[in-house]
C-alpha cells in the first residue's frame, strides 16, 4: 500500500483533513478530525531508527490502539511500537507490508473512534 492510497482512503471514508505539521519533516502527514486531533500520522523514517537494519526510508503510519491490542500487534509482521508516540497506545504499521487498505481498515477506524 502507498501513502497516497492511505491518505485518499482516510479523506474519502472519514470526514477528515490532512496537513504537514512538522517544518523539518515535510513528508510527514497528519490525518486529522475536523476538530484538529489526529488519528493517523504517516511518516517516512530511516529503518535504523525503527530498530531495523539499514538506512533506507520506510513509510509507516501511527494509529491509536488499545494497550491489549497493541501488545498483540507488536509481535506481528509489519507492526512496530509506535514511533515517536506512546508505545502503549500507538502502533506503527509499515505500509510496505500491506497490499491493500482493507488490511488496516479496522485499525484506522479504531484509531478514528479512539481519538474523536
Amino acid at each position: 500500500m502507498t501513502r497516497d492510497q492511505l491518505i485518499n482512503y482516510c479523506l474519502n471514508e472519514y470526514n477528515s483533513e490532512i496537513d504537514k505539521p512538522f517544518k523539518h519533516y515535510p513528508d510527514y502527514v497528519a490525518i486529522r478530525h475536523l476538530n484538529g486531533k489526529w488519528f493517523g500520522l504517516i511518516m517516512n523514517v530511516p529503518a535504523n531508527k525503527l530498530g531495523l537494519s539499514g538506512t533506507e526510508n520506510i513509510d509507516i503510519v501511527d494509529l491509536k490502539v488499545e494497550p491489549e491490542l497493541n501488545s498483540i500487534l507488536q509481535v506481528q509482521p509489519g507492526f512496530l511500537p509506535g514511533y515517536h508516540m506512546s508505545k502503549i497506545h500507538w502502533i506503527s504499521a509499515r505500509l510496505d507490508y500491506f497490499e491493500s487498505i482493507d488490511q488496516l481498515a479496522d485499525l484506522i477506524e479504531g484509531s478514528f473512534i479512539a481519538t474523536a
